[in-house]
């Protein structure tokens, strides 16, 4: 079993302060101790340095046990905790591909370590937080000149649960899904991509998690050497931050790879935690320990990435709101102020609602995201009498021990006129579902965040707040919901996106003269009202030999299947 320790060098930019920071720090602040005698052995600048630092961080006091300094002022975390070891195990496909990740991948065998698998949750923003899977000589970096390492090279060897470091076996790549989902569940709320495909250019606003056993492939300790994880402190954006800067480079953070398939979500969670540091988030401990493990609501376990909550179902982002917390620092603001919140993507009442999406059979499938504590989501749907069944269902890992989410929902049906005709929001759940008789009309449905439990109550603090319930859920339902009125095989806000009514756009007419039909139009997710928008093959190559690969390309919509077919001539 391996102890977390965060190592956080605090160079560079600030933290934003806020009506809860200390005053700067003056040396007799320190306790006596380790901390404090090696600050005051280092030159009069760099003390200066360090004392406004740890006031603008708003470090903890607690923390000042495990600090150590760095002689150039930076300051290092020696955190340990103990948790349950990680069980070995198998992840089944099964238990891969949460809905709102739109399906289970499917692993056909092993592949090249030089090949991982490529996953994006939010491809083009400038702000990425890159999952290193495959291994990486680290040189030139702060950590290969730092007293405590002193390595000029690490040839750091790739993620594994086994021996093999040439290959991905199927079990390695089911692992590494559940890594990067959860930790791409993390930050949903922010204008950052969560990737394992190595950036084409590193530059200032590029994370970099390396996820790495404590020792490379010659033998030499790394500085996550029996510890979680190893990170320095308020680091994104600077110059150096760049994994190939000229100077040396604050990156990357490092993570401990276990090994063990059961690890695979203390791995997601460190790597959350350790590009948190970078963002320039401290740790969320109590009075008496600098990391908080959470506590219990019944069926739902809760704890703060920031703190040790691996064994929890819900861990959220933190400003220090449950009992005992020595931290206020708000999370959420320290964050997005250096990467952004993702633009709200769904109004919040009814005249911004957005039409309710069907998926390719006609059932209810609608993707959201809810970004910001208060954010409310509204759609809009038509209805015949009957019952109504929806459901909204946050991101959950199905195959872990613990759920993963960070997004407790709740549900809530209104009619035209804005009256509740019925909510959903069970206590020991984070879904919300409705099964409810409605006469014929408009509906509205609501989807918002909620916190449960009194997570400050004393000496047993139970649920969470609402503060950190954010994140990604997938809306199903069938029966009653009708989205598609002049029943022509078309859904109604396609027809109204491009006619302006549901009834404009016939099915059977090919309205650009293109060829084809407005049903086949929307089927291949093209124009029906421009005629040079059509399903067609964009691109194609060949090996310049004439043998594989042939590739070929074509403008594909989500959630279609589509044949490939070859002749020999």
């Amino acid at each position: 079993m391996a102890a977390l320790v965060c190592v956080a060098c605090l160079t560079g930019a600030r933290a934003e302060p806020d009506e809860r920071a200390r005053p700067a720090m003056k040396m007799e602040d320190l306790p006596l101790g380790r901390f404090r005698a090696s600050l005051e052995n280092l030159p009069s600048n760099v003390k200066a340095q360090v004392l406004i630092k740890l006031a603008e961080l708003n470090v903890p006091a607690a923390d000042f046990e495990s600090l150590r300094i760095h002689p150039r002022g930076g300051l290092h975390y020696e955190c340990h905790f103990k948790h349950s070891t990680p069980a070995n195990g198998s992840l089944s496909p099964a238990a891969l591909g949460d809905p709102v990740f739109d399906g289970a991948p499917v692993f056909e065998g092993p592949i090249s370590v030089a090949n991982p698998p490529v996953w994006h949750s939010r491809p083009g923003s400038t702000n990425v937080l890159f999952l290193d899977f495959n291994g990486a000589v680290v040189t030139n970096t702060v950590w290969n000149s730092h007293p405590d390492y002193m390595e000029p090279i690490w040839d750091c060897r790739p993620y594994g649960l086994d021996a093999d470091d040439t290959a991905f076996s199927v079990q390695e790549q089911r692992a590494m899904r559940i890594i990067w989902e959860r930790v791409a569940e993390d930050y949903a709320p922010f204008d950052i991509d969560v990737t394992t495909e190595q950036p084409p250019e590193w530059n200032s606003r590029t994370g970099h998690v390396l996820i790495t056993p404590d020792l490379d492939k010659n033998g030499v300790q790394c500085p996550h050497f029996n510890a979680g994880g190893v990170a320095f402190l308020d680091v994104f954006g600077l110059s150096n931050y760049s994994y190939d800067s000229a100077n040396e480079s604050y990156s990357p953070a490092w993570v401990y790879n276990y090994g063990s398939v059961g690890a695979a979500e203390f791995e997601a969670e460190a790597a959350s935690h350790e590009m948190g540091h970078n963002l320039a988030l401290s740790h969320d401990g109590t009075k008496k320990d600098p990391y908080y493990d959470g506590h219990e609501n019944g069926g739902i376990g809760w704890g703060p990435i920031m703190g040790t909550g691996y064994d929890r179902d819900v861990s959220q982002w933190s400003k220090g709101d449950y009992s005992m917390s020595n931290n206020l620092e708000d999370d959420l603001l320290i964050i997005s102020s250096r990467v952004g919140y993702r633009p709200d993507d769904v109004g919040d009442d009814a005249a911004a609602a957005l039409l309710l999406g069907l998926n390719a059979t006609g059932a209810v499938y609608q993707l959201g995201v809810i970004e910001r504590t208060f954010d409310l989501d509204v759609f809009k749907f038509t209805a015949e009498s009957g019952t109504v069944e929806i459901a909204v269902s946050p991101y959950r890992d199905e195959g872990g021990d613990t759920w993963g989410g960070n997004l407790d929902a709740v549900l809530e049906l209104y009619d035209e006129f804005g009256a509740l005709v019925d909510s959903s929001n069970p206590t020991l759940e984070t879904t919300g579902v409705l099964s409810t008789v409605v006469d014929n009309g408009t509906y509205y449905l609501h989807v918002r965040s909620t916190g449960v439990g009194d997570p400050t109550q004393k000496p047993t603090p139970t649920g969470y707040a609402r503060y950190g319930s954010l994140g990604q859920y997938l809306i199903t339902g069938t029966g009653g919901v009708n989205l598609d009125l002049d029943l022509d095989g078309i859904p109604n806000d396609w027809e109204i996106a491009y006619f302006g009514d549901v009834t404009n756009g016939l099915a059977n007419v090919d309205s650009d003269l293109d060829g084809q039909i407005n049903l086949y139009e929307f089927i291949a997710g093209s124009n029906p009202t421009n005629a040079g928008s059509l399903f067609e093959i964009q691109s194609d190559s060949a090996a310049s030999t004439g043998s594989a690969p042939f590739i070929v390309s074509w403008n594909a919509v989500e959630g279609r299947v589509y044949s490939v077919r070859a002749s020999e001539n």
